[in-house]
């Protein structure tokens, strides 16, 4: 079946992510459907009629989202309607609602506007919205002799979310026939053609006869992390799980500990179960990613129980004083150096006394770069607590290792890649 989702606001058209459509478009995969086209339009009535005409000739269901709200420009409700020559009716229920929604609230006046969102289109089943006052709307309707589904949801995600996990997905899980297992497998440390070819062998193995027909593979790449997605489909459970598991299982062989995830987890969050595991604690020192490794470790829950702290040292008087890098290294050797890199990392860890340190500095660019230090090269730097027994006595001691990177990209695209390295260093050091 062919699904289109429409998202209506002028907003989306000027620069705004239509994050509803990943949103949706991932929860249908999951099912085993895909979004066929998705369409941002603007908030006019002869565009979304236009829309609207392609979009129900072409496919059995139509999400749209957006529109619902209590303002001139919200329009999607009547416009559905006129589209289908379907009559609207004001749902008393849905009246009450807008108006306690109001009354908890302590806000004594409704306006006749916020009053248009209980306006329904016959025959539709109202989603109720226990987050907003729009509620939303499933239509199950013949256009041109042919069955549709219409789904009308409210654009804001913090409703839209909560309206498709309690209806939209429980009906097209309905639709899903035979049985569906979904794979995702998280890798870093190699690059997207690498990957692919290392798994070319079970790539051509389970997309040719007779498996091809049961088995579809995917390969995305984000910032030197690389997702490989599979699903296997079919009529009985044993075959599916057990061509899943085999497939998985030849993957993992091949990639081994590039491997970091079997569950779509970030690879902040699979550090910080790492650090949990082993009782250790960590503390970075950041210059070219301004804190960002910090921010990644740290929107992790929890993550106080093992990240000490950081320091976000740009300059380079802040890489003396408070990291305590020599000014020598710095006149010799520059800030962008493995030997800055290891200052950093050894600094950071007699700061916050932590067993794992992390040092990155870099030329993020677009400006600063040169032809000896090109905008893109990148030092990360790891230091590490490790125990020596000498006699009777156990001294702690120190070791640091440096590596040396040119990435490509945007400014944010360097960051972004430096983090996720820097954080897969740190995970294979602990591993």
């Amino acid at each position: 079946m062919k699904i289109e989702l429409i998202s209506t606001g002028t907003e989306l058209l000027t620069g705004k992510a239509n994050t509803n459509a990943a949103y949706i478009g991932k929860r249908l995969l999951d099912l085993g459907f895909e979004l066929s086209a998705v369409i941002d339009i603007s908030d006019r009535k002869n565009d979304l009629l236009y829309t609207l005409k392609g979009s129900f000739e072409r496919s059995g269901a139509v999400i749209l989202t957006g529109g619902l709200g209590p303002t001139f420009d919200d329009i999607t409700v009547e416009t559905v309607a006129e589209f289908l020559d379907i009559e609207m009716y004001k749902d008393e229920t849905v009246l009450k609602d807008i108006q306690d929604f109001f009354k908890i609230r302590n806000i004594s006046y409704v306006s006749n506007n916020n009053n248009r969102q209980a306006n329904i289109i016959r025959g539709a089943k109202v989603l109720k919205n226990k987050f907003g006052t729009a509620p939303g709307q499933l239509l199950e309707c013949k256009y041109k002799n042919r069955a549709i589904t219409v789904f009308l949801l409210p654009g804001p995600p913090r409703e839209m979310q909560p309206l498709w996990e309690e209806y939209a997905q429980p009906y097209f899980q309905k639709l899903v026939k035979g049985f569906r297992v979904n794979k995702v497998i998280s890798v870093v440390g190699l690059g997207e053609s690498l990957v692919e070819e290392k798994i070319r062998p079970v790539l051509d193995e389970t997309l040719s006869p007779p498996l091809n027909d049961n088995v579809e593979f995917g390969i995305l790449a984000h910032n030197a992390i690389i997702t490989v997605k599979f699903s296997v489909i079919g009529d009985k459970k044993d075959f599916v799980d057990n061509t899943a598991n085999d497939i998985m299982a030849k993957i993992e062989n091949i990639l081994k500990d590039n491997i970091f995830s079997h569950n779509n987890e970030s690879l902040e969050n699979a550090v910080g179960k790492l650090l949990k595991e082993k009782e250790k604690t960590l503390s970075i020192a950041e210059s070219c990613t301004g804190g960002l490794i910090s921010q990644k470790v740290t929107d992790i829950a929890g993550s106080s129980k093992y990240f000490k702290g950081s320091v976000v040292s740009y300059a380079d008087s802040a890489k003396t004083d408070l990291l305590g890098v020599k000014k020598k290294t710095l006149e010799k050797y520059g800030a962008v150096s493995s030997q800055t890199a290891a200052e950093m990392a050894n600094g950071a860890l007699k700061i916050f006394d932590t067993d794992y340190a992390l040092s990155v500095t870099g030329i993020a660019g677009p400006d600063g770069g040169s032809s000896e230090k090109p905008v893109g090269l990148v030092y990360i730097g790891i230091a590490s607590k490790e125990k020596e027994k000498r006699k009777s006595k156990t001294m702690v001691k120190s070791k640091t290792q440096t590596f040396q990177y040119n990435f490509a990209g945007s400014r944010q695209d360097i960051r972004d890649r430096t983090a996720n390295i820097a954080l897969n260093i740190l995970r294979k050091t602990i591993c």
